[in-house]
């Protein structure tokens, strides 16, 4: 098998604060363009006629019948699941209602302080972007309050999947 010929290398922080960097080749045939490719003519099209909504209120039946199904340590598993996650739900609701607790710093900018924080938290990618509203569910369009998004992605074993 011949070797394929590297592009670029990215470093990208380990998968826990402290870990040391990872460096990973991208082949040719890998390189795009930066970020995801889209048709924004398509992307308008769709979320204006085909509007996303979140699989808990569009398939609501099948979310109540798949409850039926459950074996004993599945049925358990969901339901301290649900338990678990409770709280984050709920605080989700209101956390964009939270005013600021200190003054902001003028001409300060506290991405890498935000990144630094999320990265102690446990999250492995920490990246923030312009908020795309085409992309809300229908159901949580009035939720939104911000021009941004902080995404976050966390890295977890198999066996909490």
């Amino acid at each position: 098998m011949a070797l394929k010929h590297v592009h670029h290398v990215i470093t990208r922080p380990g998968r826990k604060d402290g870990d040391s960097d990872v460096s990973i080749k991208v082949a040719d045939e890998l390189a795009t363009v930066p970020g995801i490719p889209q048709k924004e003519i398509d992307v308008d099209f769709y979320s204006r006629n085909y509007p996303l909504e979140s699989q808990v209120i569009e398939k609501s039946a099948d979310r109540e019948w798949t409850w039926t199904v459950y074996t004993g340590e599945m049925y358990e598993y969901r339901k301290q699941h649900d338990k678990d996650n409770k709280p984050l739900v709920d605080a989700a609701f209101v956390s964009g209602d939270i005013k600021p607790e200190v003054e902001p710093i003028v001409g300060k900018d506290v991405t890498e302080d935000i990144r630094t924080k999320a990265r102690q938290l446990g999250f492995g990618e920490v990246g923030f972007t312009k908020y795309d509203r085409r992309y809300t569910y229908k159901s949580k369009k009035g939720w939104v309050k911000h021009e941004h998004a902080i995404c976050l992605a966390l890295e977890q074993d198999y066996w909490q999947t």
